[in-house]
């Protein structure tokens, strides 16, 4: 981290005061290099949040423009998912920041998110998107694992996403129940899942197989296209040749989600062991994540036994070592960085987008409901 006393920190106004933004709040006030310097919020929520934390309250970004305080350097995006678009090129047009952080999904139409880019471009406003999960100890460590070789080729990749999701988590928001707003387990959650396949692999999906699962909940109010799912299976190509498998659910009591395999959300209790989400084959090895474990043949136990490697020698299980750190905290030190020192974004604009290219082709695939592939183009 940065010394302080070397630069000012920079300022930074949050834009929502939902879920997310006590996150994303409690991080900036405690950074070493950046600073809270308001929130940004029509409604009731963003102006508790403001007054609990004691920084200053607006309305929009204008009021804030015209205020007495400095304007911020940059801004965070944490907005219902269909205005992340909207309120972005308004933050862009009125605030000039230098950067801004876009809550994942990046956006829920494409086409949209493709004019964003552009026009963030012709203002030199840097785009990061909150996939945080790129900055986690055991992510961090598996892209190390990979780069060093230890798993040889990369060949095929697999995960899930499963969890219980209360009724009242649909009933008490009504942009949850509908796929267009951005609602849904493939928009909600899935998205974090398949950027951290894309990272991991290094490559970006191209095409997708899906089906969805059997739908238990009663709610059938919503017209039955934007009605949300309640899970799929999903089968992937990747661009550089890697095949891989994804199950998604949120009306199924398990531990094996993001949220109860790490912890990192205080929001939800961790399991009480460590499971496994994904599953990185390799033709030197496997590596399951977050767990960290290493599934390999030691050369020396086969020249040991006469053998060549493979299923006759003794399989060894090794754990990765994981560094210490906060993936929000990670994450606001690197929108710092990207601002002073002009450091790659670790989840840029492209890579967002990508993620959504992905969510909005197995929404497609549910739709269609007929097991054809859909391709994806960047």
């Amino acid at each position: 981290m940065e010394p302080q006393t070397h630069y000012p920190k920079i300022s930074v106004a949050l834009v929502g005061g939902g879920t997310i933004a006590p996150l994303h709040a409690e991080y900036l006030l405690s950074s070493p290099t950046c600073s809270l310097s308001a929130i940004i919020d029509p409604f009731p929520s963003g102006k508790d949040l403001a007054t609990k934390l004691r920084v200053p309250y607006f309305d929009s970004v204008q009021s804030l423009i015209f205020s007495e305080i400095q304007t911020p350097d940059a801004y965070i995006i944490c907005v219902p998912s269909s205005l992340h678009v909207q309120v972005s090129k308004d933050v862009i047009t009125h605030g000039r920041p230098k950067a801004i952080l876009i809550e994942k999904p990046f956006c829920t139409d494409s086409n949209a998110g493709e004019k964003l880019i552009e026009f963030a471009k012709s203002k030199s406003c840097h785009i990061l998107v909150g996939h945080h999960r790129r900055f986690h100890p055991s992510i961090v460590a598996a892209r190390r694992a990979i780069g060093d070789g230890k798993l040889g080729k990369i060949t095929a990749i697999t995960g899930t996403w499963t969890a219980k999701k209360p009724d009242t988590y649909y009933s008490s928001v009504q942009w949850r129940s509908l796929r267009s707003a951005g609602g849904g387990p493939i928009w909600t959650n899935f998205i974090h899942d398949i950027d951290v396949l894309h990272y991991l692999t290094g490559s970006r999906v191209n095409r997708i197989w899906a089906v969805s699962a059997i739908r238990h909940r009663g709610n059938h109010t919503k017209p039955p296209v934007d009605l949300v799912e309640e899970g799929a299976s999903i089968m992937l190509q990747f661009t550089n040749g890697v095949v891989g498998t994804f199950i998604v659910s949120d009306n199924v009591p398990s531990p094996f989600g993001w949220e109860a395999a790490t912890g990192d959300n205080p929001l939800y209790p961790p399991a009480p062991v460590a499971v496994d989400l994904y599953r990185i084959f390799g033709t030197q090895g496997t590596l399951t994540e977050p767990d960290g474990v290493l599934w390999a043949y030691d050369t020396t136990d086969a020249r040991r036994l006469g053998l060549e490697e493979g299923w006759n020698v003794p399989i060894r299980r090794d754990v990765l070592q994981v560094d210490d750190g906060i993936p929000f905290q990670q994450q606001v030190e690197h929108f710092a960085r990207v601002i002073r020192r002009g450091e790659i974004p670790r989840c840029s604009e492209e890579d967002g987008l990508a993620a959504v290219k992905v969510c909005e082709a197995v929404i497609t695939a549910l739709e269609a409901g007929d097991g054809i592939p859909v391709n994806i183009h960047f």
